[in-house]
């Protein structure tokens, strides 16, 4: 049985926001018939197609953590869109113009002396600056037990949230952060 070319665009339209089951559920073919077909049209690999770095990838890229990019992502407001590859596995994928604008808006979360040059192209000018700026991020390091009492006991006895932070080598944020959670 022949795709029509509705169905051809069916299975462009859905693929990687819908499940394999799903689609060929709606086209009434075997998955195994569907996974030939999108073969043969040089879509077999969803991720490859998108044109789009996965969070892996670009944690690999900054070299930073993937759970870094993840908070980026849920608490910090990178832009992202899911999807779904082969049968069920999702991928969280982030446009890389979209990472650039938000990473002019959040360039104290980026080390870009780690950043290579033109490795995620198109880079904009402001990057190059950036990257002769050497920073300490240690942005989503676990906190010690023995941290949290040195925090507490050296708030308590008067020292700041600048000697704090440059005594534990954290941001002052993290710092104030910490102290509000611990004493509540």
């Amino acid at each position: 049985m022949k795709y029509s070319p509705k169905d051809i665009q069916l299975i462009k339209d859905q693929l990687g926001s819908q499940s394999l089951t799903t689609i060929a559920r709606k086209l009434n073919r075997s998955i195994t018939a569907l996974e030939v077909k999108i073969t043969r049209m040089g879509l077999s690999h969803t991720k490859s197609c998108t044109g789009m770095l996965t969070a892996g990838e670009l944690a690999k890229i900054l070299k930073v953590d993937r759970n870094t990019v993840m908070q980026w992502i849920h608490n910090h407001e990178l832009g992202y869109h899911q999807r779904i590859t082969r049968n069920k596995k999702r991928f969280t994928f982030i446009n890389i113009d979209e990472f650039w604008t938000w990473a002019e808006k959040n360039r104290h979360k980026i080390d870009f002396s780690k950043l290579e040059p033109d490795e995620l192209p198109p880079e904009p000018g402001w990057v190059t600056k950036e990257r002769t700026i050497a920073r300490q991020t240690t942005n989503y390091k676990a906190w010690t037990t023995h941290e949290e009492k040195q925090v507490l006991e050296w708030y308590c006895c008067g020292k700041t949230l600048s000697e704090i932070s440059e005594m534990l080598g954290r941001t002052r944020e993290s710092i104030r952060k910490k102290i509000k959670r611990l004493t509540e």
